[in-house]
């Protein structure tokens, strides 16, 4: 009976390893945002691999043709290149990854802004290693973005992510379509957090009324955040 035991949890212990081997990995994008609009002719692709996969080059089509290759390091796709004004349709594809679909426009209205400049070298502000291919962030979040930004930890109610010294989980670090590189506008980017149904029947009542007209989403010298 035990050696019948220890089998079966050999076998199953296999199906498990071979689940995880065989689960599909994908590209995450982190520049630019679905559906951007972007001035000038410049692109700066960065997207991250997301599960196990040996590739080492992702190839780049555009409206269906092969515009070029770019090496993948330690998971992580970095492409700089041109475009002409137009809609264009991205894909991204490489072995063993699911294929990667992005449109952008290029033209004169620009929506996308990208946070740092669109040249790879930028990416030293936060991750002093890439030239090795380690983005590791150079210091903690908070130390990292008052680097160049005020602190806004200063009242004596402050917000959850800011206590916590994180500042992604409202803004894009990479670029974002939204002022102050939020990740969402309104009060979706609060629903993002706050999904409970006392908070969406607060703002049922206020009629949907943008949140930060009364709270602060950094700190504030009042309870409940208020200005």
């Amino acid at each position: 009976m035990r050696k019948r035991t220890a089998g079966f949890v050999i076998a199953f212990t296999m199906v498990l390893a071979s689940s995880a081997f065989a689960a599909e990995a994908r590209f995450r994008l982190l520049a630019p945002s679905e559906d951007a609009f972007l001035s000038g002719k410049e692109v700066l692709l960065i997207a991250r691999v997301e599960g196990f996969h040996e590739a080492k080059m992702v190839e780049i089509f555009d409206n269906g043709k092969t515009i070029g290759f770019a090496p993948l390091k330690k998971g992580v796709l970095s492409y700089r290149f041109e475009l002409p004004a137009g809609r264009h349709e991205l894909i991204l594809a490489a072995p063993d990854i699911k294929r990667q679909s992005l449109k952008v426009f290029m033209g004169k209205q620009e929506g996308y802004r990208y946070h740092i400049e669109r040249d790879t070298d930028s990416c030293k502000t936060c991750h002093p290693d890439v030239a090795r291919n380690i983005y590791k962030l150079s210091s903690i979040q908070s130390d990292l973005c008052t680097q160049c930004h005020d602190a806004v930890n200063t009242g004596e109610f402050i917000h959850g992510p800011v206590a916590a010294g994180s500042c992604t989980p409202c803004h894009d670090p990479h670029g974002s379509r939204n002022d102050y590189f939020l990740v969402a506008n309104g009060k979706d980017l609060c629903l993002n957090c706050h999904s409970q149904n006392l908070s969406k029947e607060h703002i049922d009542n206020r009629r949907n009324a943008y949140c930060i007209k009364c709270h602060d989403p950094h700190s504030s010298a009042k309870n409940y955040h208020l200005h």
